[in-house]
């Protein structure tokens, strides 16, 4: 087998095809077992049911779903080499680690309340479990698209399928009571469903019509968008993802349109903030509610509470579960205080800058790999348009989960950029988490690696 060109820890996407034509096809490999393997791992690293309560038995195996592949994260973490890997053992160690210590320190958290609060955090893990999963599976590109895509299309279909059959007297107003069907006083009913593989698969419509702009791209992607809208009802997301789908669509415009473009924008701009946003501004503000008198609540008692110490400020002061002794009222005297509704701003307060900075650096890592010019290398794109489109896809929904943490929090759901990471990892070197398999050791460019079940080996 020839030596392909020569990259960091990872086989160029041509090579990678030349290997799957010499063993079958990467299909072959990827039975009926591994596909049903895929279909139903990917929903639990992606956190689909991590906090739907009414997902019974699929809930409780989310929270559990960290530790029940531990095994899987410690063989990618030691046996598979990549370069996030030290970024994110270093992410783990502190926020699993070092807060939990500090919680005990400035909240007075017992080891046991502690160690609770790090249960979100452990999704971070998925970097390395799904590395793992994906080098012992094998599957192909275009495999992994029509799995996302088939997540996607059930998304919304299920989203429709609900709000047409569930009566409204199963909404509920507390969210003990219901994490799915949900009614507010500003956006009535609505379900809150987990949007990972339904935004996904819109960013992966911009991508096909970016390239293709064919109509029937953009009625599926404005199908989804009005889903949204009319039923998930979850600001913040719905603009991120317009924001993103903007912006893809503009950098893929011919140069000349695109200075037409950005001027005719900077008119509509400054015109439209004149004449509409200034006046709107006390009406948004009503739109809005109790959720933003809430949110600025809880920044004005987390930046009182961090400027009373610097160390506080530098490596935060952790948090506390709804189990713990000590109670956000017993802190701040209200118990409309939530961490998870003011962005970087309650990650700060948790991890302190420190925390956030690295914390910071886990969203950089999946855009390098998204964006990069090692990431845009010819030898890194893959030879299928459609498979290179998810490729490109899952690298804007890194960008839409950083366009969205300026409210939500990073550490929310943090088990998404772990997954979509990963998965970026494998697409754009495809063959090197596979090749890695063997022992961790330190290679030259002219080293070689064998190839595990495959009788060869590739050339770093």
């Amino acid at each position: 087998m020839a030596p392909g060109p020569a990259v960091d820890a990872a086989i160029s996407a041509d090579l990678a095809e030349r290997v799957l034509a010499t063993s079958g096809g990467a299909d072959r490999s990827t039975g009926r077992l591994e596909i049903l393997l895929l279909v139903a791992a990917l929903p639990m690293f992606g956190q689909v049911f991590h906090y739907i309560i009414d997902a019974g038995p699929f809930y409780y195996l989310s929270k559990a779903w960290p530790f029940l592949t531990l095994p899987l994260a410690l063989h990618g973490a030691f046996r598979l080499s990549g370069r996030h890997h030290p970024l994110y053992a270093i992410v783990l160690g502190y926020v699993i680690g070092i807060t939990p210590a500090l919680s005990m320190l400035w909240l007075g958290n017992a080891f046991i309340d502690a160690f609770g609060t790090t249960i979100k955090v452990w999704p971070i893990t998925y970097y390395f479990s799904v590395l793992s999963t994906l080098a012992l599976l094998r599957p192909s590109p275009d495999l992994l698209r029509r799995i996302l895509l088939s997540f996607g299309v059930a998304t919304f279909l299920l989203m429709w399928l609900l709000w047409l059959i569930v009566p409204r007297t199963h909404y509920a107003v507390d969210a003990t009571q219901s994490k799915l069907f949900m009614y507010e006083l500003e956006r009535g009913y609505r379900i809150y469903m987990p949007m990972v593989f339904g935004v996904l698969s819109l960013l992966y419509l911009v991508r096909r019509m970016s390239v293709s702009p064919r109509l029937l791209y953009v009625a599926l992607y404005l199908a989804g968008l009005m889903t949204m809208v009319l039923i998930f009802k979850q600001r913040i997301s719905i603009l991120a993802l317009l924001l993103i789908s903007a912006w893809v669509l503009y950098r893929n415009l011919p140069k000349l349109l695109r200075s037409l473009v950005t001027l005719g924008l900077g008119i509509g701009v400054l015109v439209l903030a004149i004449t509409v946003l200034i006046p709107a501004v006390e009406a948004l503000e009503k739109s809005l509610g109790n959720s933003l008198s809430i949110r600025a609540r809880s920044l004005s008692l987390a930046f009182d509470y961090m400027l009373a110490d610097v160390w506080r400020w530098l490596f935060g002061v952790g948090s506390i579960t709804r189990f713990s002794a000590v109670t956000l009222f017993d802190l701040f005297g209200t118990d409309h205080f939530y961490l998870a509704d003011i962005g970087w701003v309650g990650i700060v307060f948790e991890y302190g800058v420190v925390g956030a900075l690295l914390i910071f650096g886990l969203y950089v890592a999946g855009l390098r790999d998204a964006y990069g010019r090692r990431a845009r290398a010819p030898e890194r794109q893959l030879a299928d348009p459609r498979a290179e489109a998810m490729a490109a896809a899952l690298g804007d929904y890194v960008l839409f989960l950083l366009a969205a943490s300026a409210v939500y929090s990073a550490v929310f759901t943090p088990g998404e950029l772990a997954t979509v990471t990963a998965l970026l990892v494998y697409l754009r070197g495809f063959w090197s988490t596979q090749a890695a398999m063997g022992p961790r050791t330190t290679l030259q460019p002219d080293e070689h690696v064998p190839v595990p079940g495959r009788g060869g080996v590739v050339r770093l």
